[in-house]
């Protein structure tokens, strides 16, 4: 009879745990973010959704602000993912341009130089707007 009654009690807590789940589940939906598939889209979705972000925090942060900041953090994150990949890709053209500066090889630098001056201008573009503005 004892075991009966655990096992019993075991497949009922079970079943509520994955009600709790379930319920977990539908109050914190998954959302779809915005593409970032360039620097450009990233760093637009950043812009963009930042300032949105920064609205809300700024506020009272209801319950509707929470679930509205949890979906911004999904483009969010993508567009921080799109910026560290492109990074990256800067961080080793930089590294192609020092290795070629030591090795006197200017098409090495100039073809790597530009790859990598394209990246961070594009990026620190926005960046000068920003100041030029205040």
């Amino acid at each position: 009879m004892k075991r009966l009654l655990a096992g019993l009690f075991i497949v009922v807590m079970s079943l509520s745990t994955s009600a709790i789940a379930d319920d977990d589940e539908q109050k914190y939906q998954h959302f779809k973010p915005e593409p970032a598939e360039n620097l450009q889209q990233a760093i637009m979705n950043l812009v963009e959704y930042n300032a949105k972000l920064q609205e809300i925090v700024n506020g009272d942060l209801s319950a509707q602000d929470m679930a509205k900041v949890h979906e911004l953090t999904y483009t969010l994150e993508v567009a921080l993912a799109r910026l560290s990949k492109e990074l990256d890709v800067a961080a080793n053209s930089l590294e192609e341009v020092h290795l070629g500066s030591e090795q006197m090889n200017k098409p090495r630098v100039k073809g790597f130089g530009k790859d990598y001056l394209n990246t961070l201008n594009h990026l620190l573009g926005e960046h000068h707007k920003h100041h030029d503005n205040h």
